[in-house]
């Protein structure tokens, strides 16, 4: 058994996004055999007989890794907390979510030498989580290739770490987003008959997570406006606007797709928002469904995406509609679980949504396939390899040799520490989205946290 620790820079309570969720699914599996501390940045409403939770603060990180083997968490932890960057204690980095990648949909406007001080912020906070990483976590092979390639940039795939591992699976390894062991249960009705606008024989298409940039719900939105001619019995309906972490703002899209669909006529009618569900009460608006939309933009975080309410989808045997060119939509394909059409065509969405609405038997059959599809990505199953790391956690073979590198690369002594590029980086969001006030807030939260 091994003291492990982990630490999760997103909310852990009652209502969750996916960080939150795969930290929390994590700690949970781990904590059956290894004794588990979980550090939260805010407190938390959950608790677990089994996990020690606390309070990420600096003083508590500090304290909790001299007593524990191994640390767990994303990347942006090691800049939150720099002392883990020169810390022996084995560091299990998870890559799952690309950040370099979707900041470029984050910031698509302005001027430009802000956003590429604010990207080479980022990317540079990446370098320094690989050079300091022991074990890394990614969710799809086409992640593996990438974070494959940034490990080769800043000299971490090399001899050391090849010798004994040609292929790099114990280095780097694929762990996917997953999905509970149990099958979903629906305790109260939530959606049809009881939303208001949503009656009990309508076909409830349902929008599982965020609206974030990189997203297309304005299309979804369009569709609904075409299908609204043909059929009054099709609603769309948005699990979630209002992020549960209220450091991460509302997203442009997410106000601009509230815009137009009101503009439309559609609010209430025929497209419908709600603020964010509960983590244990997505079940029943997930049972309830008879679609799971997916829509995204095409682009390049696309690709290397893993969307993980997809696999809330799958899990409780929604069919899916989703837009092509991810790794899930592959996956939708290959094993039957619904229909994928191209990126920014909502005519073709809205035929599709009709074609599957029309269709309760094939909607069924979809639905066969993605419960069997779902018992692939057990939480037990995506994090079997984690367990086994942590049962021996051990350094990287490479890390006696870092000098070395840091030696070809040049002197970086006088570059500016970690911490201070990530706290810059935040601080200029807060200001481009918030102003001064805004700014002014999220920073006396930061210094309370400390």
């Amino acid at each position: 058994m091994s003291r492990v620790l982990i630490i999760s820079n997103d909310v852990i309570g009652a209502q969750m996004a996916g960080p939150g969720i795969r930290t929390w699914e994590m700690a949970k599996l781990l904590a059956t055999e290894h004794a588990v501390t979980l550090l939260t940045p805010t407190r938390t409403d959950l608790k677990h007989p089994r996990l020690s939770i606390n309070l990420a603060t600096n003083d508590s990180v500090k304290t909790c890794v001299r007593t524990h083997d191994v640390v767990i968490g994303q990347g942006q932890i090691l800049s939150r907390y720099p002392l883990l960057l020169q810390h022996s204690i084995v560091k299990v980095v998870d890559l799952y979510d690309p950040s370099p990648i979707g900041f470029l949909e984050t910031s698509p406007t302005g001027n430009m030498k802000t956003q590429m001080e604010a990207h080479h912020s980022l990317v540079r906070d990446y370098c320094d989580y690989l050079r300091a990483g022991d074990v890394f976590l990614c969710a799809s092979e086409r992640q593996w290739n990438f974070w494959a390639g940034m490990l080769t940039a800043v000299g971490r795939i090399n001899p050391g770490v090849y010798e004994n591992d040609r292929m790099l699976r114990n280095f780097l390894i694929v762990v996917p987003y997953g999905v509970p062991a149990t099958p979903p249960m629906h305790r109260r009705q939530v959606l049809k008959g009881v939303w208001p606008g949503i009656g009990h024989d309508d076909v409830v298409v349902l929008w599982g997570g965020g609206l974030w940039e990189w997203f297309d719900p304005m299309a979804a939105v369009e569709a609904m406006d075409i299908i609204r001619g043909k059929r009054a019995d099709i609603k769309l309906f948005f699990m979630g606007v209002k992020r549960p972490n209220a450091s991460v703002t509302t997203s442009y899209t997410a106000s601009q797709t509230i815009a137009r669909a009101e503009q439309l006529g559609l609010v209430n009618r025929w497209v419908f928002f709600n603020d964010w569900a509960p983590y244990e009460e997505r079940e029943n608006f997930l049972l309830e469904a008879d679609l799971g939309l997916n829509i995204h933009r095409h682009n390049l975080e696309t690709r290397f995406s893993f969307r993980t309410r997809m696999m809330d989808y799958i899990w409780a045997g929604l069919p899916i509609i989703t837009t092509e060119g991810d790794p899930l939509s592959d996956l939708v394909r290959t094993n039957r679980l619904g229909l994928t059409v191209p990126c920014g065509q909502p005519e073709l969405l809205a035929e599709a949504i009709l074609q599957a609405a029309d269709a309760p038997e094939t909607r069924l059959a979809w639905k066969k396939n993605c419960l069997i599809t779902a018992q692939e990505f057990t939480w037990s199953r995506v994090f079997e390899p984690i367990v086994d790391v942590c049962r021996s956690p051990r350094p990287a073979r490479d890390k006696e040799h870092a000098a070395l590198w840091l030696s070809f690369m040049g002197n970086t002594a006088n570059a500016p520490t970690p911490a201070a590029l990530y706290y810059l980086r935040r601080a200029m969001h807060y200001y481009r989205a918030l102003g001064m006030r805004g700014l002014m807030i999220q920073t006396i939260r930061w210094w309370r946290r400390r």
